[in-house]
């Protein structure tokens, strides 16, 4: 998920009448967009001067830590973005969105992960943080024809592509990272001896630690051939719940969904720990889930509670999940065997 906001029409195709003849003459609509931005650049940033491929930073608090550099893979920051009239179109900011009306509990707060490629990201965003150090925060004007996933070299080539919505953006950097799994791994690693007092050395597996919170009744796994029921409670690192199967714990959250069904969800095991399924119930085929999860129940005994944690390549990578689980975040899951549900015995 890259972090585009939604788009803005700056310009749209121009019809003349020429000489008192009906006749259409084309425009160069990219053009336009460039005229039309740089007059509201006269207006409300006189004397402000391009940068790189020609974004305008308008303010500039220098931080104390590392610089940015072309090295880094990934950056790590808060950001808010507005249109060219101030209204805010995203931001990573909960009180903002609190004072906005925009927030929601489902949603994850707080810093978000850029990626340092065009391939990904947008141009103008690569462009303001260029020269930026860890902790420092900055403020810039992005033209339309910048504010796109593309990667071309020169201004003119993306003005005459112009496909993007003219964007202020404030930026705040709080970390950055050349190797994302070593990044996450560090996160892992500092998050299980602090919350779960787990030896970081002690993983059960690369990316993936595992600790029982209540003891099971069987000592022996289950096999691979049966079926059992769940619950289950899914969180950020942070805390942040985005998924559970427990209705007083989705309440509690602001998670809390009346059109979803709560309740212990049935398990069908398998021999292949990525074909293990998970359904509403017996009746209803499974359907498959993301490797750590599965991996976590491979590993499960009768009446056994266990939290698992683990990098996201175990998890949902790069794209994240919707606006709960964003890209490149380690997932820890609360997983619990239980009865069978009363009416499934009927």
């Amino acid at each position: 998920m890259n972090i585009s906001v939604k788009k803005i029409i700056l310009t749209g195709g121009i019809i003349a009448l020429i000489a008192g003849c009906a006749k259409e003459v084309s425009v160069d609509t990219s053009h336009m967009s460039k005229q039309y931005f740089d007059a509201w650049m006269s207006v409300n940033h006189p004397g402000a001067t391009p940068s790189g491929l020609g974004v305008y930073i308008i303010d500039d608090t220098p931080g104390n830590g590392p610089a940015v550099t072309d090295d880094d893979f990934v950056i790590l920051a808060d950001y808010t973005s507005t249109d060219m009239e101030g209204n805010v179109n995203s931001t990573t900011q909960e009180k903002l969105s609190q004072q906005l009306g925009t927030y929601s509990a489902a949603n994850y707060y707080g810093a978000d992960i850029i990626v340092n490629d065009r391939s990904y990201t947008e141009t103008g965003v690569l462009e303001m943080i260029k020269g930026m150090k860890v902790g420092g925060k900055r403020t810039a004007i992005i033209p339309s024809w910048l504010y796109v996933v593309a990667d071309f070299d020169t201004e003119a080539k993306y003005i005459k592509e112009n496909g993007g919505a003219t964007t202020i953006f404030t930026i705040s950097i709080v970390d950055k990272a050349k190797d994302i799994v070593e990044w996450e791994i560090d996160s892992l690693k500092r998050f299980v001896s602090k919350n779960m007092g787990i030896n970081p050395a002690d993983s059960v597996k690369f990316g993936f630690y595992s600790k029982t919170l209540v003891q099971p009744t069987d000592t022996a796994t289950f096999s691979s051939d049966t079926s059992f029921y769940i619950n289950y409670t899914g969180r950020l690192l942070n805390g942040h719940v985005f998924d559970t199967t427990i209705e007083d714990t989705a309440k509690v959250h602001g998670i809390y969904s009346a059109s979803k069904t709560y309740g212990p969800m049935y398990v069908t095991m398998s021999p292949e720990t990525k074909n293990i399924t998970i359904s509403a119930n017996s009746s209803e085929s499974g359907s498959t889930t993301i490797d750590g999860f599965s991996f976590c129940l491979s590993r499960m005994r009768p009446m056994e509670k266990v939290i698992c944690a683990f990098y996201s390549t175990l998890g949902y990578g790069y794209s994240g999940s919707g606006s709960s689980i964003p890209k490149f975040s380690p997932l820890m899951f609360e997983i619990e065997a239980v009865e069978t549900p009363k009416e499934e015995l009927l």
